[in-house]
């Protein structure tokens, strides 16, 4: 599937999508808020759900960008050529 037509879709199926294809990349707390991120197919939604009553706040779609770059530099490590195995 691809994003445009994910966005096409009404929000019961991007719902239904998500849950059923989506894979559960990073979870993080911020607050009162959980951000989830799920990759489908070739992109992604961040979803933020109130911590306690774990009602849907928020939803977003994108491909790549700032709101991708946020969990990409979360987990970017500068690699030591010294310590690669030969």
């Amino acid at each position: 599937m691809k994003l445009a037509d994910y966005k096409n879709l009404n929000e019961e199926e991007q719902y239904r999508i998500l849950w059923d294809e989506g894979v559960l990349i990073d979870a993080c707390i911020d607050g009162t808020n959980k951000k989830l991120l799920y990759a489908i197919d070739n992109f992604f939604v961040e979803l933020w759900c109130h911590t306690i009553t774990n009602k849907i706040i928020w939803k977003l779609s994108f491909k790549q960008g700032k709101l991708l770059e946020k969990y990409l530099n979360k987990y970017s490590a500068p690699i030591n050529p010294d310590n690669l195995s030969r």
